[in-house]
């Protein structure tokens, strides 16, 4: 079993991620830290503990963290997460309690006492995670892994940006934060819409209409989080489920390693992330590669995954 935080946005596909982590006996996890991005923070951290409560764990702590990017104003997306971010799902206001402690100080605890033995999953911006390497940096020293659901590196047809034509959304909320991440020396896996949008990862029209007709609690939650996606998109990108999958089964994703760097003031390339992808041979280089990027992923098995845990429950 794996110790691991969740830090998240809820968001339709967040939501998704969070029931297949707590649905994984392969991961622990210590606590769910929410973070602005989809929605604000207060409607984020209201959907996560929506979440929890419909899983019916009180036991992980769920923590409030930055309600603004580093330097940017925020920018929600309810445009595609709904007003709500869950989609056309309601869900009962919780009786669940926030944990007092904020995000940041949840983190360096938990890194304090778990050291190495602590992952972190990313599902939004990355300004908690940012916040905490700035304020200790031996977070990296401790070793703490993280995975992150984040970029557009054009390392396969499909990794081009989703909210501008070169830019991925969590990473263009907050350029900063991932550029503070990215070079701190931490070992980051980042799963990007190279392969997040890749046809083959994605709830097709058909596969959501199965979901839609099994009837169950969890199928009807599930459709009513993607309905509103699928109907205007003709299917739906699982970018953050897929991201969860990768930390607890890394064998269902094939990595590369490559020098990646993030934009942060350019006009039209802000939040791109530049994986430099020239033979090293013949180039000066400019550092070590420090991004495990994804560049495909098992999609038979990831469905497997996500209709057995996600789904069926």
């Amino acid at each position: 079993m794996r110790n691991v935080i969740i830090d998240t946005d809820p968001g339709v596909d967040d939501a998704l991620a969070l029931i297949l982590a707590l649905s994984s006996p392969e991961l622990r996890i210590e606590a769910v830290t929410t973070v602005v991005g989809n929605v604000s923070q207060e409607k984020a951290h209201l959907n996560a503990l929506k979440i929890l409560e419909f899983l019916g764990v009180s036991d992980v702590p769920v923590a409030r963290g930055a309600t603004e990017p580093l330097r940017k104003k925020a920018r929600y997306s309810t445009m595609i997460h709904g007003q709500t971010g869950l989609g056309e799902a309601v869900l009962p206001e919780p009786s669940l309690r926030t944990d007092e402690r904020s995000a940041l100080e949840l983190i360096l605890e938990k890194v304090e006492e778990l050291g190495n033995q602590l992952g972190l999953i990313a599902l939004g911006p990355l300004t908690n995670i940012a916040s905490a390497i700035v304020t200790e940096p031996g977070l990296v020293k401790e070793g703490a892994e993280l995975v992150v659901m984040g970029g557009a590196f054009n390392v396969t047809p499909y990794g081009h940006g989703n909210v501008t034509p070169v830019a991925e959304f969590n990473i263009w909320h907050d350029p900063d934060a991932a550029k503070v991440v990215f070079n701190s020396g931490m070992k980051v896996t980042a799963v990007g819409l190279d392969v997040t949008t890749h046809p083959a990862n994605r709830i097709s029209k058909t596969r959501f209409e199965e979901i839609e007709k099994l009837g169950t609690r969890r199928s009807r939650l599930v459709a009513d989080l993607c309905r509103s996606m699928v109907q205007c998109y003709g299917g739906m990108s699982l970018h953050d489920p897929l991201t969860v999958a990768a930390a607890l089964d890394p064998s269902l994703v094939e990595t590369r390693r490559f020098i990646v760097d993030v934009e942060t003031m350019g006009e039209v390339t802000l939040g791109q992330t530049v994986a430099d992808r020239r033979d090293p041979r013949r180039i000066q280089s400019r550092g070590e590669p420090n991004v495990d990027v994804c560049v495909s992923a098992d999609h038979v098995r990831f469905f497997k995954l996500f209709m057995d845990r996600v789904v069926h429950g």
